[in-house]
């Protein structure tokens, strides 16, 4: 039996009310992907730690990147709702407050913090390979999409057993 940490780290000035909205979404879907195992997932707000299967950065927007300040590559994509990449043995993962200068809908958080779960998770499938047949639709595909699917579960489950490092 196997209780994974998912931290989110606030890199904002979000309401406490949207950190709730969010947290209690993501933790749902976590909820839907260890329902009838033995396994389980508590999703929580600060600071990340190297026990956490998974740590997502909650930033402002793409021009204020975590990832590009602590990670630097390639451009994100102007559109991305989050991104995630992998440099040596560590994985980073975040997503954005605005989107083309746009708040999104307050559920949407969820799904992109989730979908950018599965990124963090697999970080050397391509978008191709997540956002394709591979990655099975739903909380997968680009943007993502509910209902989670049965393979978006099992992909989650597959991945979070083994333990990589998280970008701090």
């Amino acid at each position: 039996m196997s209780a994974y940490s998912i931290k989110i780290v606030n890199h904002t000035r979000i309401t406490p009310r949207l950190q709730g909205v969010i947290k209690t979404g993501l933790q749902n879907l976590f909820d839907q992907v260890f329902s009838g195992t033995v396994d389980s997932a508590v999703v929580d707000w600060g600071t990340g730690a190297a026990s956490d299967a998974i740590v997502l950065h909650f930033v402002h927007d793409i021009a204020t990147s975590y990832l590009q300040q602590q990670m630097p590559g390639n451009n994100i994509r102007g559109d991305a709702g989050g991104h995630t990449r992998t440099q040596g043995k560590i994985t980073g993962s975040e997503f954005y407050l605005r989107t083309s200068g746009t708040p999104l809908h307050d559920s949407a958080y969820a799904r992109l913090a989730f979908h950018e779960s599965l990124h963090n998770q697999f970080p050397f499938w391509s978008n191709d390979d997540m956002h394709g047949a591979d990655g099975g639709g739903g909380l997968a595909s680009s943007p993502p999409q509910e209902p989670m699917t049965e393979k978006n579960k099992e992909l989650m489950r597959r991945g979070i057993a083994i333990k990589n490092a998280q970008l701090m």
